[in-house]
């Protein structure tokens, strides 16, 4: 999957005129534009600042991420137990859904948000997160008016319980305890109108790549109903591997739950489509824009090293965009972020795009107005 796309490219696209972003965002230098209280607790930072009028009309993903870095008197004072509220509450947390892996949007968390830096260097996170894991019950119904905030919380913890800086900090007792738990919440889950085959199976997918177990979860079965091995097929007949998807792995309230998470985020992006976990960026950029896709696609790397697609010299209409890696410290140079497609221009300068966000929605929006902005830009056109 990690393979070099940089080295298939030609040239990056000047003509594109995007400004080339960091992979990682610095905190903001004077913080203090949003901090005219003293605030005690990180919501009432982030509410601050995302109902702020900077906040409602920025389109730079980047710009509003240094908004929301917490400040260091707030930082120094937080036991872990506020810190990994604070985390939770962090409002780009909900970016990771919008990765085809969820490991790299938080990856990227890791590297743009001082609150998961943090975190991440208390001696006491692994026990403190174990022990609000126990305590947390599994929703069985959205029927709350908290909902939309409390739906994903259980997986938010699980995706930070599966990192390293916590798993290499958990005794034998602490991970005998969080493999009961899980396996107790699993039965729960089953049962669960509102937790679909995705939250179901992210935990043990967490677990295979950060966990370093391979018997972790062995006692926990893994149902993955509804996948399998698929393919696609390049414009001169290569093919691509997929996972093929014969229903949906997000349940209805999970698809109106990270829809209007999407629609806060990123009040300047517009939604074409749902919330779908069926297909991906790559999928729809490359294979097919229709609304029975059903492939989710890693790589589109083949798409160019076959010559179906040739990098690009100047803009033109449905232009095939990816977002790469660049100088990263987890991912290789070139590595596929995000695939989008080209919708509009203006004098040599992309004015919006159209992509899949991972398991979020289809969207129309700027470069910059996305999860995506901190990688840069290439573009390629059909041989």
């Amino acid at each position: 999957m990690k393979q070099k796309l940089v080295s298939i490219v030609a040239s990056v696209l000047s003509a594109l005129t995007v400004t080339t972003m960091p992979f990682a965002a610095s905190a903001a230098e004077n913080p203090a534009d949003y901090t005219i209280k003293d605030y005690t607790t990180a919501e009432g930072f982030y509410n601050r600042v995302t109902l702020s009028k900077t906040w409602q009309q920025s389109e730079d993903r980047v710009e509003r991420g240094e908004m929301l870095q917490l400040p260091q008197y707030m930082l120094d004072r937080m036991t872990t137990d506020a810190l990994v509220e604070a985390v939770l509450d962090y409002p780009f947390f909900y970016d990771v859904y919008a990765f085809d892996d969820v490991q790299v949007g938080f990856d990227l968390m890791m590297d743009t948000f001082n609150g998961v830096q943090e975190l991440a260097d208390r001696d006491d996170v692994a026990s403190v997160l174990l022990d609000k894991y126990c305590d947390e019950d599994v929703m069985m119904e959205a029927d709350s008016a908290d909902a939309d905030s409390e739906m994903f919380r259980l997986t938010n913890m699980e995706i930070l319980m599966s990192q390293d800086f916590v798993t290499t900090k958990f005794t034998k007792k602490e991970k005998n305890k969080f493999v009961k738990s899980v396996a107790s919440k699993m039965e729960d889950k089953l049962a669960s109108e509102v937790c679909g085959d995705f939250t179901n199976n992210l935990l043990f997918d967490l677990a295979e790549k950060n966990f370093n177990d391979g018997g972790l979860l062995k006692n926990v079965q893994d149902v993955k109903d509804g996948y399998g091995p698929g393919y696609v097929t390049t414009p001169k007949g290569t093919k691509v591997g997929t996972t093929y998807h014969d229903s949906e792995p997000l349940t209805q309230s999970q698809i109106m739950v990270i829809n209007a998470l999407c629609a806060r985020d990123y009040p300047n992006a517009t939604k074409l489509r749902d919330a779908s976990g069926k297909y991906n960026c790559h999928s729809y950029a490359w294979y097919s824009q229709s609304t029975s896709n059903s492939h989710w696609m890693n790589n589109p790397a083949l798409y160019v090293s076959d010559g179906s697609y040739v990098s690009a010299s100047k803009l033109s209409s449905g232009l095939k965009l990816v977002y790469v890696a660049k100088n990263s410290p987890d991912y290789p140079d070139g590595f596929p972020i995000h695939s989008a497609i080209l919708y509009s221009y203006s004098n040599n300068a992309i004015q919006k795009v159209t992509s899949k966000w991972g398991q979020c929605g289809l969207y129309r929006h700027s470069v910059t107005n996305c999860p995506y902005s901190y990688f840069d830009l290439y573009g390629f056109k059909r041989a």
